[in-house]
């Protein structure tokens, strides 16, 4: 069992890395990447105020604590571009990645958007775009492109994260269409990033899964857990790729 997508307590995760490395073991993980988010650039990620070595430190400690444990434990970082789909992160911090997860956690620009109202067409052009950007570019995994969008400046007081999750569907039914996919699948084959089968909300559609693996598209199976509760809830992502016999990248 493999999971390439897990966040502690460096970042916005619930738990630490011992208590993450014990769980996958008890879980049977036998490869497991915490990739914390770091990006500097990132408005919600101000209160951390990670330094590369604080980051070199942090690894220091998954190493230490995967020590002896019957499983391989990689050291990776989830973070965002700008608009053209190059890395903002420091040469050196990316030198001590073992995978680097790209995932659009937000938008530049000055697009009006106003609370409760998610159909909003440039703003989700935008979103293309770049994402578009970040599958041609650099990075090893295109992170939740159909899952956690950049809703925020939308949301609604009360939303839930089962109503996110509707939002979310309903927003790539109208906006992630056929010939959009296609575009995609052509970014990622041309870059080699692998496309994130997302445990957390069983996501992408299955139509899509097809179309990318039949235009040669590798994956990546993580559950983008932030706590015990959703470690190694990747049943969907191995089911599609026994099923479908998928490209999915190992580390």
């Amino acid at each position: 069992m493999i999971d390439y997508h897990v966040h502690t307590t460096f970042s916005d995760g619930a738990n630490t890395p011992q208590q993450m490395i014990d769980e996958a073991v008890r879980l049977g993980i036998t490869e497991l990447a915490i990739t914390d988010h770091y990006d500097p650039f990132d408005p919600t990620l101000a209160r951390f105020g990670h330094t590369p070595e604080e980051l070199a430190r942090h690894f220091e400690v998954i190493r230490a604590c995967a020590q002896g444990k019957p499983l391989r434990v990689f050291c990776g970082i989830e973070t965002s571009t700008g608009p053209d789909g190059r890395l903002r992160v420091p040469p050196r911090v990316l030198n001590m990645c073992q995978t680097v997860i790209t995932s659009v956690h937000y938008l530049e620009g000055d697009i009006l958007v106003h609370r409760g109202e998610y159909e909003n067409d440039a703003y989700w052009h935008a979103y293309k775009r770049k994402l578009l950007e970040q599958a041609a570019g650099p990075g090893d995994v295109l992170g939740h492109p159909e899952a956690y969008l950049p809703i925020g400046p939308m949301l609604e007081e009360g939303t839930t994260f089962e109503d996110r999750q509707v939002i979310c569907a309903r927003i790539s039914e109208k906006y992630f269409d056929a010939p959009f996919i296609d575009a995609l699948g052509d970014a990622l084959t041309s870059s080699g990033k692998a496309y994130e089968l997302h445990g957390a909300t069983n996501t992408p559609r299955e139509w899509v899964v097809r179309r990318l693996h039949a235009r040669g598209v590798h994956f990546s199976i993580g559950s983008d857990a932030h706590g015990l509760d959703r470690l190694g809830c990747n049943r969907r992502a191995v089911a599609l790729w026994q099923e479908l016999g998928l490209y999915v990248r190992t580390l």
